[in-house]
């Protein structure tokens, strides 16, 4: 399975998805959104003819989507994954002072987040975190923005940042 993570992409309005981050949805099963998804109109761009978007809530958004979850747990492929928009530091997680359990009230396999604009990606204790970036810029300074794209196969195979 083909997952596409973004974040913290703040676009709005029913041509706000660049038609280069739509050309790399196209070979995605999945769009996973990971906060600051800024209204409807955006999400039915990223879903497109078949993909399924699963976003949560964030800090950031727009009415029409206030009824999105803060977290929520999906299967993917055998994968259980955690969708969170902000998780505090990463370091309370290394430093064992924070379980992904306290976030998701379950065990998963993966954390993805957002809330930073910075991609990331690193195995704490078995568990991968990957935050994508935002796929508008990283630091609002007009840099490169991110997203992640991940191979799940009952397991996370790949992890790839690639810069829109």
């Amino acid at each position: 399975m083909r997952v596409a993570v973004l974040a913290d992409t703040h676009w709005k309005g029913t041509d706000a998805v660049p038609k280069e981050v739509l050309e790399l949805l196209n070979d995605v099963d999945v769009v996973v959104h990971a906060g600051d998804l800024k209204c409807e109109h955006v999400m039915e761009s990223l879903e497109g003819d078949s993909r399924t978007v699963l976003a949560v809530r964030g800090n950031n958004f727009e009415l029409d989507l206030a009824a999105l979850p803060d977290t929520r747990v999906e299967d993917l492929d055998g994968f259980k994954v955690g969708i969170a928009h902000d998780i505090g530091s990463v370091s309370q997680f290394a430093a064992h002072v924070k379980k992904p359990e306290d976030i998701f009230g379950e065990h998963v396999d993966c954390v993805i987040f957002g809330q930073t604009h910075h991609p990331y990606f690193d195995v704490l204790h078995g568990v991968p975190f990957i935050n994508p970036g935002s796929a508008t810029d990283q630091d609002h300074s007009g840099a490169p923005g991110t997203l992640a794209l991940l191979d799940i196969n009952g397991k996370l195979k790949e992890v790839r940042f690639v810069q829109v």
